[in-house]
C-alpha cells in the first residue's frame, strides 16, 4: 500500500496545486475561516441552555428572555416578558430596558440555532459588563418545535 506521504503522493500533490491554484487557495481561505469562527466561538465562552433550563433560570434567578430577532419577527410571536433588542442596538449600549440584569440571566434568543446575530449578541453583552450571559439553544424555532407558548403582546 505504501507511505501515505510518499514522494511519488507528494510530487502529484504539488502538481495538482499548480494547476489549480485558484481552488488552492479558496480551499485554504475558507479553511481559515472555518478555523477562525470555531476558536472565536470556544474562547466566547457562550453557554446554551435549553427550553427547560432556560425557563427554570428565569423563573428562580429572575433574568430575563431578549429576543434579538427584528421587530417584525418578534410581533408575530416572541416568548412572554421577552425583551426586544436587535443587535445592532446591543452593540451601541442602547440597553436602558436590561439594565438591570447585569448580574441576574440574560438568555437571548434568535431565529434559530444557526443564529449568528445570537452569538454576537451574547459577546457584546459580556463585553459591556453582563456576567450571566445564555443562548437559547435551537431559538424560537426550537422553542416552537417544543410546543412551548408564543405570545404576540408586546
Amino acid at each position: 500500500m505504501g507511505d501515505f506521504f510518499s514522494s511519488v503522493d507528494f510530487q502529484e500533490l504539488l502538481a495538482f496545486a499548480e494547476r489549480h491554484t485558484l481552488m488552492v487557495f479558496v480551499f485554504i481561505a475558507v479553511l481559515a475561516g472555518l478555523i477562525y469562527t470555531q476558536v472565536r466561538i470556544m474562547l466566547a465562552n457562550i453557554k446554551k441552555l435549553n427550553s427547560n433550563v432556560a425557563t427554570a433560570m428565569i423563573n428562580h434567578e429572575n433574568g430575563v428572555y431578549v429576543d434579538v430577532r427584528p421587530a417584525s419577527l418578534f410581533t408575530k410571536g416572541h416568548i412572554a416578558g421577552a425583551v426586544n433588542i436587535v443587535l445592532v442596538d446591543i452593540k451601541q449600549g442602547k440597553l436602558n430596558r436590561i439594565e438591570s440584569y447585569k448580574d441576574k440571566p440574560v438568555i437571548l434568543v434568535g431565529k434559530d440555532k444557526m443564529d449568528s446575530d445570537c452569538f454576537n449578541a451574547a459577546v457584546s453583552l459580556k463585553k459591556q459588563g453582563y456576567t450571566k450571559v445564555y443562548s437559547l439553544e435551537g431559538g424560537i424555532a426550537q422553542w416552537a418545535m417544543d410546543n412551548l407558548p408564543l405570545s404576540t403582546k408586546n
